[in-house]
């Protein structure tokens, strides 16, 4: 279709061109005729003479739109036919990583061919599919809540946040000025949170009689137990981890309970009201499902559930399970009440994988582990609230 607008566009161009040859003819031909008989143009010849030279103009007008239009078009096939082969050659290199790493896997020669990218070894000698490790960052993401939620900064390396911090003593404040007193100068404080790149590794084990199983995706099967492994493990670390990775439960805005294994009603509206109104309108809840479950079984003086359990929302907040977050037991901090961006998540840019055959042989399986850069802290405490549950 295009090719035919194309050829009617050139065949304009060419009837213009004609046009404009004939009304230079005409114009040539008044010319002539007054020089021949030795006398000036008449007024009449003078009108017809301005009337060809006004088409004339605008026919060159009209051929510079339609030459512009024309190239404009060419420019736009050219643009979509190039994006359509960066993206076919983009889906051929991530096929060929695909059937290289399945075929590492599977301990079978890889197929060469012209063109295609090999997989690297990386800094510890792992193979590295970018393709494959982007799909297994991806898929940890969106299995544990707090990457989905808190502000996560991709990079590697270590990374330097700088936080603003206020106290009762250095707070910026408003105050009434009367003719010739001066405002208080107080001022909050920067000071920076240093997020390092601490490896986190993760091992998956896979039976080589199932990826012997040609009905099987292995490179799907490979990447969910990965990807299932490294995020167990994040979750754990981002809720409670202490010695590297800091954990949200760390929070020192603390409510706590009158009981050891038991929360009420009154208590969940205490942590909620712990925050500032600015920071409640985006905060969300974060408990064990065992909490979770409790809080949905509590009942008004009519005998009524207060909390909807499929609606999974407190007090009109949402709530995110998490399985690493603390049971109700005695001393513990067994809810997060949080605006997320109170927590930042620096998280790996690349994920390295290693394939074991020999350790995991007697067992008839092949271990493949991955390693990635990641790091965690409080970077805003005002923003985050924990229940603890009273100690025993």
């Amino acid at each position: 279709m295009k090719k035919k607008t194309l050829e009617f566009r050139a065949e304009n161009l060419k009837g213009l061109a004609e046009q404009r040859a004939s009304y230079v003819e005409e114009m040539q031909q008044i010319v002539d005729k007054a020089k021949a008989e030795e006398r000036a143009i008449t007024e009449d010849e003078k009108k017809k003479f301005d009337e060809l030279d006004k088409k004339i103009k605008n026919i060159d007008e009209t051929i510079k739109a339609e030459e512009r239009a024309r190239d404009l078009s060419l420019n736009v096939i050219s643009t979509k036919k190039k994006k359509k082969t960066e993206e076919e050659e983009k889906r051929a290199q991530e096929a060929a990583e695909e059937r290289a790493f399945v075929a590492f896997i599977k301990g079978q020669p890889i197929e060469e061919r012209a063109g295609e990218i090999q997989l690297m070894q990386g800094n510890n000698g792992s193979i590295v599919p970018t393709h494959i490790a982007n799909r297994i960052i991806k898929a940890v993401k969106d299995m544990v809540p707090y990457m989905t939620i808190c502000d996560v900064i991709n990079t590697n390396g270590k990374l330097s946040v700088p936080v603003y911090s206020e106290d009762d003593t250095n707070a910026v404040k408003a105050d009434y000025v009367d003719e010739g007193t001066e405002l208080v100068d107080n001022v909050g404080k920067f000071t920076t949170i240093d997020l390092n790149g601490y490896v986190v590794g993760a091992l998956a084990l896979v039976s080589k009689k199932l990826i012997a199983n040609t009905d099987i995706n292995v490179l799907d099967f490979v990447i969910q137990r990965v990807a299932e492994a490294m995020a167990e493990k994040l979750e754990e670390e981002f809720t409670s981890g202490t010695t590297k990775i800091k954990g949200i439960i760390s929070t020192t805005k603390v409510v706590k309970t009158a009981a050891s294994t038991a929360i009420t009603y009154d208590e969940l509206i205490s942590i909620k009201h712990s925050l500032k109104q600015r920071y409640r309108d985006k905060a969300e809840w974060i408990m064990n499902p065992a909490t979770y479950t409790a809080i949905c079984k509590l009942k008004d003086a009519n005998g009524q559930p207060y909390f909807k359990e499929d609606e999974y929302k407190i007090l009109g907040r949402p709530v995110r399970e998490s399985d690493s977050m603390p049971t109700m037991a005695a001393g513990k901090k067994a809810i997060i009440f949080a605006e997320p961006t109170g927590y930042t998540i620096k998280a790996t840019t690349s994920i390295e994988l290693t394939v074991l055959r020999e350790k995991f042989a007697t067992k008839n399986m092949l271990g493949v582990m991955a390693f990635g850069e990641y790091d965690a802290a409080i970077t805003d405490g005002k923003k985050i609230a924990a229940l603890q549950m009273k100690e025993a």
